[in-house]
């Protein structure tokens, strides 16, 4: 099996490019442009000379109205996205994974700036596009060190992010001997250098993508469905050789290609408001731009019948890398979706019509009003001088040679039926869009009419609905996606010993604890109204609560965790970023110290150890009387027996005396007894 070519490789996917959704002058592209001319408030190409060539800015007004809103949602709170644990024991993991990653999107990336620019680009484009991905950086920069003792030197010398460039050395002192041939004074010798740092750190970046960088091919419903994805990305000749690029083959890649995207129309007509329609140019040497293409495609590559996906970044021809990848780093949002289809319609698609039609009737009414002012004459030819005629003036005066000479045309005005076009338009455009003015503040007929509140409040709800399901339509989609991939890129690629500083502490951070998979949920807020219900029903359930610790529910119905928690969501919905700044979380205060006693509690206290110290006496009394008469007895015991041994040793030696007695008497009388003499 043999694999794909360069060349084949280049071929394919400059078709691939060529064919996808959102290429130069395809119908997707055309209708992005032309939403970008009606944002921008630019001529439609009919204007007619000496007649009125206003434009209405219908569409940039219903986008800039709906932007507050969407913004104020998505960043209310602190966290705008966060993961659910799977179990009891996942709490703690899940709690510091939604710290972390809201962390790393705000403040290792301008979070608010990236929402802000895709949100934009899906109401005027159709789509906002945003990438993410881990970026290996790596900073070199030179430093110069003076002065420096031997041990500073050896200390620069052993560190890996430096290398020495320059290198001097200075002798301050010469090292002398005494007549003995001691050393008197050492030999003092400092060092000069110039050093290169090169430190290499990772970190996952996001960013906001242009709408006419970014390449789908056709029919795709998904990202993840699609079977090519592109992104037109801009760099400079550095960059590629810092990111690690064969400088050779860096310097062969072409400024200018035939899908360079410099010069879309789409592009183009985004600078050409307030800028020049000509690109600036490309520069020269290690700062000359070029165009790559970054290509993400499943493909047979290696010809063993099964398509992988692989990332191919290429330049005109020239391929830079290739490389299999296991996930498209790209989350997209669009306001109106259309089922089983990757592009849906933006907000601009639907005012378009609406700003044509209001520019029409707004330049009539305006001609219209020139004529009255300055109205047309009929002249009669030769009687009349046309100077004084063409100056207009506030007592001019108009020379003529017969009465009569002049007669003015009567101009017909435009009758009131145009402004109630004009209104009836933005009826339409409100019901559209769903921008209305509850949307916008407080309606000034409701200050004179006899309205409810509560009315007052259900017509701002109402109106806020269409904002609310493009925000439900944002977070579902687009924004659940891209912090899942964040989680993921954070637990694949971060250090796993990191500290952060996450609610107003330094913690530790160990991605090797977090599980592979967490359920993510966006925090949407809803619009002004809501959220001022929110916070009257977080005032009602704190009334609650304080009703219930004055009834004595403290440690039965309520915890301090439940007082915290209803305070700090009612600071979060009053729009403040860290409710720990005014309440402090009980799970972080320290064990709570007892109270410090009276001094007449000192005294009884003193006066009960008292007491204990002498009942402690008294009973180490009895043991020793225990002892002592237990003692006594094995005493006396002792001497009974001692005594009755004793005895018994006595009538032994009595019995012994009388033995020996009678032995004595026994022998005595032998002694006695008369002897028998020569009996025959």
């Amino acid at each position: 099996m043999a694999k794909m070519t360069n060349d084949e490789l280049a071929s394919k996917l400059s078709n691939e490019i060529n064919s996808a959704t959102g290429n130069f002058n395809t119908e997707l592209s055309e209708q992005r442009e032309q939403s970008m001319k009606y944002y921008l408030g630019e001529p439609f190409g009919n204007e007619i000379e000496g007649r009125s060539e206003i434009v209405t800015t219908d569409v940039r007004d219903t986008i800039e109205y709906i932007m507050p809103s969407l913004m104020r949602i998505f960043t209310t709170h602190n966290n705008t996205a966060e993961f659910e644990p799977e179990g009891p024991e996942d709490i703690e993991m899940a709690q510091q994974a939604t710290d972390y990653v809201n962390y790393v999107f705000n403040r290792q990336n301008n979070g608010f700036k990236i929402l802000y620019d895709a949100f934009k680009d899906a109401l005027i484009s159709k789509t906002g596009i945003i990438k993410h991905y881990w970026e290996e950086k790596t900073e070199v920069t030179t430093e110069n060190y003076d002065d420096l003792t031997e041990i500073e030197y050896q200390s620069i010398l052993a560190n890996d992010e430096l290398e020495v460039m320059e290198h001097t050395e200075e002798v301050l002192q010469e090292a002398q001997e005494d007549e003995n041939g001691m050393m008197v004074s050492p030999e003092v010798i400092t060092h000069a250098v110039k050093v290169k740092r090169t430190k290499t750190s990772g970190q996952v970046r996001v960013m906001s993508v242009p709408p006419e960088e970014f390449l789908i091919s056709r029919r795709s419903t998904s990202i993840e469905e699609a079977n090519f994805v592109c992104h037109r990305v801009k760099k400079t000749v550095s960059d590629l050789i810092m990111e690690g690029y064969d400088p050779k083959i860096v310097e062969e890649l072409p400024t200018y290609t035939s899908n360079n995207a410099e010069y879309d129309e789409e592009r183009i007509a985004r600078f050409s408001f307030d800028d020049d329609s000509i690109p600036a140019q490309e520069g020269t040497g290690a700062s000359r731009k070029v165009w790559l293409e970054e290509c993400y495609v499943h493909i047979d590559y290696n010809d063993d019948g099964i398509a992988e996906l692989r990332k191919i970044t290429k330049g005109g021809n020239i391929i830079l890398d290739n490389e299999e990848i296991d996930m498209i780093p790209f989350s997209t949002i669009c306001p109106i979706p259309i089922p089983h289809k990757f592009h849906g319609m933006s907000i601009a698609d639907t005012v378009q019509d609406i700003q044509l039609i209001k520019s029409t009737i707004m330049r009539n009414l305006l001609d219209n009003m020139y004529l009255t002012n300055n109205a047309r004459y009929a002249v009669l030819a030769g009687q009349v001088e046309l100077d004084d005629l063409l100056s207009s003036k506030p007592g001019g005066i108009v020379r003529m040679r017969a009465p009569g000479a002049v007669t003015a045309l009567p101009t017909p005005q435009i009758q009131n039926y145009a402004f109630d076009m004009v209104k009836y338009l933005d009826s339409i455009r409100e019901e559209r869009s769903g921008v209305s003015k509850m949307t916008q503040g407080l309606n000034p007929d409701v200050l004179t009419s006899h309205v409810t509140s509560g009315a007052v409040s259900a017509a701002t709800e109402s109106s806020m609905q269409r904002i609310e399901l493009i925000a439900r339509i944002f977070a579902e989609t687009g924004i659940k996606d891209l912090f899942r991939n964040i989680y993921s890129l954070i637990q694949r690629y971060e250090s796993r010993q990191k500290i952060a500083y996450l609610n107003g502490k330094f913690v530790p951070i160990d991605v090797s604890r977090w599980k592979e998979k967490l359920n993510c949920t966006v925090n949407v807020g809803v619009g002004s109204g809501s959220q001022n219900s929110k916070m009257q029903t977080m005032g009602s359930i704190m009334n609650i609560v304080n009703a219930l610790v004055d009834k004595g529910a403290m440690g039965t119905l309520i915890s301090p965790d439940n007082i915290y928690n209803v305070l700090s969501e009612y600071i979060t919905q009053a729009g403040y970023k860290n409710p720990d700044q005014f309440v402090s979380n009980p799970q972080n205060m320290p064990p709570k110290q007892p109270p410090q006693p009276t001094v007449e509690e000192k005294i009884a206290n003193q006066k009960a150890q008292l007491e204990i110290e002498k009942l402690k006496l008294q009973q180490q009394e009895m043991q020793i009387d225990t002892q002592i008469k237990a003692q006594e007895l094995k005493l006396k015991a002792r001497e009974s027996a001692i005594n009755l041994a004793l005895k018994k040793k006595d009538i032994e030696l009595k019995e012994s005396e009388l033995d020996l007695n009678q032995a004595e008497l026994v022998l005595e009388q032998t002694q006695k007894r008369p002897v028998a003499i020569g009996k025959t």
